[in-house]
């Protein structure tokens, strides 16, 4: 990466952290926390049968060493506690990898991400990262995405061969190690604004047919080239028959936060959870 390209990185990500800066807590947020922790389900001993869950929002911790990692299950409206249902987890960008956790804002419900619980029937589980433990080369902030999912299995009813894994920028690029590391554990991958910075980041063989891998890149992202993810593409199609890419002409690199971007979420997810042709 050049050294232009690079300050551009870093001036995006600086510009966007001062315009989304987060004070300290509000009554608001106050408001918004208690009400995850009485969403939040207790421990499920043994063979117990699974709870009835309030639909919304609910907050949980995963311990990482001496770290408490706290994550969001959006409970769709449709949750029956007698019938498995899909999970998709999402990793967020390293916009919200801050000094500190923001679990605390209430504004994270607007993720697009969210919208595919009612609409699409699924458990949508939203881990969060900070500076000091984001999924960029960290082997145990990888090891506890596994945690959680695993928490989230015994917590929940879960359609074990319906979970699938995804996320967006860096979130997006961390799904690779999923791919490499972890296949067997995941139906499927999807990533949006992520970039394959050389061919040895995925191992090409691990996206099947029945073990997809959806991508969305937008043309202007400023961020990282949609160029050398499409090239990167053209040059690997017949060692990853799974890898289905996609491209959206503008929205730069956080797309799916603009106009039509609870679309193009909604639409990967959709397929993920029943494989028909990508319709964009």
């Amino acid at each position: 990466m050049g050294h232009r390209h690079l300050f551009s990185v870093i001036f995006f990500l600086f510009s966007f952290s001062l315009a989304k800066g987060q004070p300290g807590m509000s009554t608001a947020s106050e408001a918004w926390v208690k009400n995850m922790e009485q969403n939040a389900l207790p421990v499920r001993s043994g063979n117990a049968s699974f709870q009835v869950a309030p639909q919304g929002f609910a907050l949980y911790f995963s311990q990482a060493n001496n770290i408490q990692e706290p994550y969001l299950v959006r409970v769709p409206k449709g949750y029956d506690p007698s019938r498995a249902m899909p999970v998709v987890v999402f990793l967020h960008g390293a916009i919200l990898a801050k000094d500190s956790f923001q679990y605390k804002d209430p504004a994270i419900a607007a993720e697009p991400v969210f919208s595919a619980a009612d609409t699409l029937n699924a458990i949508v589980v939203f881990p969060f990262a900070r500076q000091d433990f984001k999924w960029v080369n960290q082997p145990a902030v990888f090891e506890n995405i596994i945690n959680i999912v695993q928490q989230v299995e015994a917590t929940y009813n879960v359609d074990k061969k319906k979970i699938f894994i995804g996320g967006i920028s860096m979130g997006g690029i961390a799904t690779f190690w999923f791919i490499n590391n972890k296949p067997d554990i995941f139906a499927g991958f999807y990533t949006f604004s992520a970039v394959l910075r050389t061919s040895d980041d995925i191992k090409f063989s691990n996206l099947t047919a029945s073990k997809p891998l959806y991508s969305i890149n937008a043309k202007d992202d400023p961020v990282f080239s949609y160029k050398e993810m499409e090239q990167t593409f053209q040059q690997h199609t017949n060692e990853a028959p799974g890898w289905h890419f996609s491209t959206v002409e503008t929205g730069g690199h956080r797309f799916i936060y603009g106009k039509g971007g609870t679309h193009y979420v909604q639409s990967v997810i959709r397929e993920l959870l029943h494989p028909l042709r990508l319709k964009l």
